[in-house]
């Protein structure tokens, strides 16, 4: 009887122990079969399918920057310029153009002057140069004068305001007190006046002598003189010389009995020109009025002639060109060259 009970509990060991072998199996298979994903096309998105692409592109932008960002500015510049050449736009060749620079005229430069700037870039300053008031400017008394000027030997320089109708308003004479190296001078010189209206056209004058007292330099500008009211200063922007003697040269020596004269002149007083030979004492030796020739050029007439002399001896002249406004006497501009004349 105990053998019986033996073999059936054996018996009924391994039959547990295939039954929990293929129990088991069961569960490795279900769980397998439970862990399967689902296809794609049936996971859940908070997205619609056919804006997942752009959301994508976008998230991978966001990340690019991100990281361009974080690196430092040497880095993305090398970065940038070891791009493939096949990322670098190729574009046609153009021509550089070269910026044009404009200058906005200053209002005194729209303002007609009497005077206008020369086209020559030989043309040299003037002996006299009249910085305040500059023509045309508006003035009441007394007139801020501020030149200047080489006095030459005579050391002095006189000063002319002329009316409308060529009457004297003021005449002086302003010794010259320091001279730089270079036989120029500033003059500052207040100079007081009265007319009897209320305004009236007027020429400031100014005029240099040698040691003889014949005068070498002559220059002037228009003004507009008030009685009442404030001054209306424009600023002069043309201080080249009003007649340039090209022809003699200083010294020359002049044989023939006559002297060739040629140069430039400034716009401003009438076409004609007188052209005179002074001796030491200021004794005419020749003269010839000629007219000025068209400018070629804006702002210089041009003027060639011949002046004829008489002399017996060689002797040391002062060979004077000067321009006026209404008659030769009234003279706005002037300026001479020595020479020796011989016979």
């Amino acid at each position: 009887m105990s053998g019986f009970a033996f073999s059936l509990a054996k018996r009924n060991r391994g039959f547990s122990f295939h039954c929990s072998w293929w129990l088991w199996v069961l569960a490795l298979g279900m769980l397998l079969c439970g862990c399967a994903l689902p296809s794609p096309a049936n996971v859940p998105t908070p997205y619609p399918s056919e804006v997942l692409p752009t959301l994508i592109a976008q998230t991978v932008q966001a990340r690019r920057t991100e990281q361009a960002q974080r690196i430092p500015s040497g880095a993305s510049q090398q970065a940038e310029r070891t791009q493939a050449p096949s990322e670098i736009p190729l574009t046609s060749p153009t021509a550089t153009q070269t910026p044009t620079v404009t200058h906005t005229p200053r209002p005194e430069q729209l303002i007609p002057l009497a005077v206008t700037p020369p086209s020559q870039a030989a043309v040299s300053n003037a002996l006299i140069q009249i910085n305040r008031p500059g023509p045309y400017s508006k003035v009441v008394s007394p007139i801020s004068l501020q030149a200047v000027l080489k006095p030459g030997k005579g050391k002095q320089v006189q000063i002319e305001l002329f009316g409308e109708d060529r009457r004297v308003l003021v005449r002086l004479i302003q010794p010259i007190v320091w001279i730089d190296q270079s036989g120029f001078a500033r003059l500052y010189k207040d100079i007081p006046f009265e007319i009897p209206g209320v305004a009236e056209a007027a020429w400031l004058t100014l005029s240099v002598t040698d040691d003889l007292g014949r005068v070498t330099a002559v220059n002037s500008t228009p003004l507009i003189l008030l009685s009442i009211g404030e001054s209306d200063i424009i600023p002069a922007v043309d201080f080249r010389t009003p007649i340039l003697i090209q022809q003699p040269r200083p010294n020359a020596l002049i044989q023939g009995k006559k002297v060739i004269a040629s140069g430039l002149v400034r716009s401003g007083g009438d076409t004609y020109l007188m052209i005179q030979l002074w001796d030491p004492t200021g004794k005419v030796l020749g003269q010839r009025v000629t007219n000025t020739q068209p400018a070629e050029e804006l702002g210089f007439s041009s003027f060639n002639t011949e002046v004829p002399y008489t002399i017996t001896e060689p002797t040391p002249a002062l060979l004077v060109v000067w321009q006026g406004v209404g008659s030769l006497s009234n003279i706005l501009y002037l300026s001479s060259v020595e020479v020796l004349l011989s016979p």
